[in-house]
C-alpha cells in the first residue's frame, strides 16, 4: 500500500512544536492528543527534527535533566540531519523496513517540502495488515472460482 493511501485512511492532523517550546508543555500536548511523536518546525513551519515520547524519557534520564518548564526540545529532538523521512509515493514495506532497521516508530511524511503526516508503526502495521486481507480474499474467490464464470446457476 501506498503511503498516500495510508494518509489518507489516517488523516493529516499532526502535532508540532518549536525547538524553543517546553519539554513539558510538548509532553502535555502528546498526552491530550495520544500522540507517541510531534514534528519540530522552524517559524516557516519547516522540519527541524522530531521528539518522541522515548526521547524525552531516555534523553531525560540520561543527561538527569527534570521534567520540568527550563528544558526545550531543541535539547533532546532528533534533527532533521538524522531522520528517515518518507513520501507519499513510498510503500508500506518500504516504511516498515526503515522503522525496524532504525528502530523508530514515527515517520514524518513530507511532499516535497510541505509536512504532510507522520505515520506511526501502528499506521504501516494496519496498512499490511489489509492489504494481506483484501490479497487473501482474493486468492480464495479465484481458488473457488478460477474463470470467474459461473457456469452452475
Amino acid at each position: 500500500m501506498l503511503v498516500s493511501k495510508i494518509v489518507e485512511n489516517k488523516g493529516k492532523s499532526v502535532v508540532t512544536v518549536t525547538e524553543y517550546t517546553s519539554v513539558y508543555h510538548t509532553v502535555k500536548r502528546l498526552d491530550e492528543t495520544k500522540t507517541g511523536a510531534a514534528l519540530v518546525v522552524n517559524e516557516n513551519n519547516q522540519l527541524v527534527g522530531i521528539i518522541s515520547e522515548r526521547d524525552v524519557l531516555y534523553k531525560c534520564y540520561k543527561m538527569g535533566k527534570a521534567l520540568d518548564g527550563t528544558n526545550l526540545v531543541k535539547d533532546l529532538m532528533t534533527p532533521a540531519d538524522e531522520l528517515i523521512v518518507g513520501k507519499m509515493d513510498d510503500d508500506d514495506a518500504y516504511l516498515m523496513k526503515a522503522m525496524l532497521d532504525k528502530h523508530i516508530r514515527h515517520i514524518p511524511i513530507l511532499d516535497g517540502d510541505e509536512i504532510v503526516s507522520i505515520i506511526a508503526v501502528e499506521d504501516v502495521i494496519r496498512a499490511v495488515l489489509e492489504s494481506s486481507e483484501s490479497e487473501a480474499k482474493l486468492l480464495r474467490e479465484y481458488i473457488k472460482n478460477p474463470f470467474g464464470v459461473h457456469a452452475y446457476k
